[in-house]
């Protein structure tokens, strides 16, 4: 395996999944590659994330490497010992730069290029939260209770559309389930199942419909590659208008 150094713009961190071959949870984190353009790194540790505190808009160096074990031609392998945070992204401006720059206007051109990773600024139509039955916890070969799907009790659905309408859209809306960790964490805080529905409505449907100008980062199953799309992380910043008005 030939690895390459890559500095890549953190944009995506989904929800952990407990991997059965690496006996881990891990983390579908993409971003932003300096020469390739998006990057799937995987398998991100979530105890290397939480080790190295790597945040979305973070700039991180690492080695990476193709893989023949993921048909997507984004994904790479890491060695999760090379992770080197080197900055961070602070301006609104340069910001909104590389999300302008980035952005899908539909997921025509991914689809027809069989791309796994896109950026597309939606129109947000509405927003469900759906639960599940409990999912029972498993015993480790150390000993550890663990859950494979540690959020897989919630999900969170958006109801949207492509800015210029694509197949799947045209005259109907896209159904996606959202795994960005930021808004499932959101539910998981709130011990009142009332109040959890509450406030991730406000945060994730209200204020992302209303408020802010939102991207979704789309990303599609390994089993699946070109036709199982999901939301893995959800972008966003406050309106220009709201914040000229200081709202």
């Amino acid at each position: 395996m030939t690895w390459k150094k890559d500095s890549v713009v953190v944009l995506v961190k989904a929800a952990p999944n407990w991997s059965q071959k690496h006996k881990q949870y891990e983390i579908c984190t993409a971003g932003i590659s300096e020469t390739e353009g998006w990057l799937r790194l995987y398998p991100f540790p979530e105890k290397e994330m939480l080790r190295k505190d790597v945040h979305v808009w973070d700039i991180i160096e690492l080695e990476t490497a193709r893989t023949t074990e993921d048909p997507r031609l984004e994904s790479r392998k890491i060695n999760a010992e090379s992770i080197t945070k080197m900055g961070h992204i602070e301006s609104r401006k340069e910001r909104r730069n590389l999300l302008s720059r980035i952005a899908e206007s539909s997921l025509e051109l991914p689809l027809s290029q069989k791309r796994s990773l896109a950026l597309i600024k939606p129109n947000i139509e509405d927003f469900k939260i759906v639960k599940r039955p409990p999912e029972s916890k498993q015993l480790t070969l150390e000993g550890h209770l663990i859950k494979l799907h540690p959020y897989g009790e919630v999900g969170l659905y958006y109801k949207w559309s492509c800015p210029t309408p694509c197949r799947f859209c045209k005259g109907k809306y896209h159904q996606m389930e959202c795994f960005d960790w930021g808004a499932n964490i959101l539910y998981a805080r709130y011990e009142d199942e009332n109040e959890a529905r509450i406030k991730t409505k406000q945060k994730c449907f209200y204020e992302m419909k209303y408020d802010n100008d939102t991207w979704f980062a789309l990303g599609t199953h390994r089993k699946r590659p070109w036709q199982r799309w999901m939301i893995v992380g959800l972008l966003f910043m406050r309106k220009e208008e709201k914040l000229k008005k200081g709202a």
